[in-house]
């Protein structure tokens, strides 16, 4: 048999080659890799034992310190015990001495206070022996002048009460005297009014009949001429009278007549009303024909004072002409309710129209202001902004109607200003 012989090598394409380059760079960079994350590794663990190290070997240099600390500072402290000791020992000795000399000054002021005490409780014998001589002294003059006094009061007082006897004697009798002149003139007095009285009642009744005489003539004089002249007006006026019996009774028709007319009439403008209200109906919003009638802003309270307030007014009559318009009520509401909203938009109309002739006012500033003429330029600039201001006069803000909605506000911002952020 013929010996086999080694294999030729087949050589490699360049993709093949660059195919065996890319693995052989993989298989390089994972050792790379590997030998990177041991290198790591054992670095963290050196560091770790390092710190480990050095822990142990800080604290011990720290009990050594300390020991060494506690030896010193405990040599520093018996020297200050020595110190303060020594110090104690010597105030100590000072203050011993200055008791010793407080306790002799005691003893010597004690001694003093003793010796006051007994000056001035002598003192204050003798002022109370001397005070008792002077109140039994008092006494004695005391008894004396009351005794002085008790005898002049009684002999003040028999003399009052003598001479109060005698004055009420006294008052008795003129009281007595008074009491009869005084009876003496009321008896003659009323004898001089009742004469009086009779002369003048007598005259009196003489002028009343005369009187009464000269009244009844004329009286009757009177009564002649005025029954002659209701004769003459009777006469005069009796054709008048008829005729104004006859228009007494045709104005009274006539007026029953008017009356009836008059309900035809208002009749006819309730049906005249409720057609338009039907044709009006036609043209009516959604809202509308849901809520036709405005709801009552009042409070019940409100409502029922006001019903008492309007009962207690009505009479009879305006009663009766209510009760012919109660189908009306529904009527009137709407009608109001239209009324309200015209109103209402009436003034917004007129808000609109102020807010319109202000923003024209606005716009023609501004388009003055944007354009070059010799008249503008004469004139103020509104686009000239100095320190952030305008050059022209404030606006004096006008009357602004009552309203709920909050007034519109408009931003006016420069031409300039917008160009420059533009650009």
């Amino acid at each position: 048999m013929p010996k086999r012989g080694k294999k030729a090598k087949i050589p490699l394409s360049e993709e093949e080659q660059l195919l065996l380059f890319q693995q052989k760079l993989l298989a390089e960079e994972e050792i790379a890799k590997k030998k990177e994350r041991l290198l790591s590794q054992f670095l963290k663990d050196k560091l770790a034992k390092e710190e480990h190290n050095s822990a142990l070997n800080l604290n011990k240099i720290n009990t050594q310190w300390r020991a060494i600390l506690r030896e010193v500072k405990t040599r520093e402290l018996h020297r200050d015990i020595e110190i303060l000791s020594q110090t104690f020992e010597r105030v100590v000795d000072c203050k011993d001495s200055v008791i010793k000399s407080l306790a002799k000054d005691l003893s010597e002021a004690e001694e003093q206070y003793a010796h006051a005490l007994r000056s001035h409780l002598h003192n204050i014998d003798q002022l109370l022996a001397l005070q008792r001589r002077r109140l039994s002294l008092l006494e004695e003059s005391y008894v004396m002048e009351l005794e002085t006094l008790t005898k002049e009061f009684e002999t003040e007082r028999k003399t009052i009460l003598e001479q109060h006897e005698k004055e009420i004697h006294y008052l008795q009798d003129v009281f007595m005297a008074m009491e009869q002149n005084y009876i003496d003139s009321e008896y003659e007095s009323k004898l001089e009014f009742q004469s009086m009285w009779d002369d003048l009642k007598n005259k009196n009744l003489e002028e009343k009949h005369f009187l009464r005489l000269q009244l009844e003539n004329i009286v009757e004089d009177l009564w002649k001429r005025f029954q002659d002249a209701l004769k003459n007006y009777a006469d005069a006026t009796e054709d008048r009278k008829i005729a104004f019996e006859t228009l007494k009774v045709k104005d009274e028709k006539s007026s029953k007549e008017i009356e009836a007319q008059m309900k035809k009439i208002q009749k006819l403008q309730g049906e005249k009303i409720l057609k338009l209200a039907e044709i009006c109906r036609k043209f009516e919003t959604e809202e509308e024909k849901v809520l036709p009638f405005y709801s009552s802003v009042l409070t019940p309270e409100e409502q029922e004072e006001i019903e008492e307030q309007n009962q207690e007014e009505l009479t009879e009559e305006l009663v009766e002409v209510m009760a012919d318009y109660v189908g009306m009520e529904n009527f009137w509401k709407r009608y109001n309710k239209v009324k309200l909203e015209k109103l209402s938009l009436l003034q917004r109309r007129t808000r609109l129209l102020e807010i319109n002739g202000k923003l024209r006012e606005m716009l023609k500033q501004y388009l003055d202001g944007i354009s070059v003429s010799d008249e503008i330029l004469s004139q103020l600039n509104p686009l000239f902004i100095v320190n952030h201001q305008s050059n022209l006069p404030p606006v004096a803000p006008g009357p602004q109607p009552p309203s709920r909605e909050p007034a519109a506000a408009y931003n006016v911002i420069e031409a300039a200003h917008v160009i420059a952020h533009t650009l």
